[in-house]
């Protein structure tokens, strides 16, 4: 979805929350997009590194899992946005981007 947008470019992919770490360190992305399952640990502790790690990049977290509880640990741990995989598109990740979420 992102490759096909104008709107976003695609700067890396990582398969675990540790290579995603070393990623956004390399790199500094303005937004990184994690599930919450990974391989190796989760998108919260994800999220809490790169908050200590790397303050300005913007952190979304996706997952098939729903409910307020995924939701209020995701901003607990300074993600952007927690947004359920079923409604995941370009118009919602503009809106987070531009503070309308």
């Amino acid at each position: 979805m992102l490759e096909e947008s104008s709107q976003f470019t695609v700067v890396g992919e990582a398969q675990t929350g540790s290579e995603a770490v070393k990623l956004v360190g390399s790199l500094i992305p303005d937004l990184v997009i994690t599930d919450v399952d990974m391989p190796d640990g989760d998108g919260l502790e994800v999220v809490r590194i790169l908050r200590e790690q790397v303050p300005a990049v913007q952190v979304i977290i996706v997952s098939a899992h729903t409910g307020k509880g995924y939701e209020r640990l995701a901003r607990e741990e300074g993600a952007a946005a927690f947004i359920p995989k079923a409604k995941l598109s370009l118009e919602i990740l503009s809106q987070v981007l531009q503070g309308e979420e």
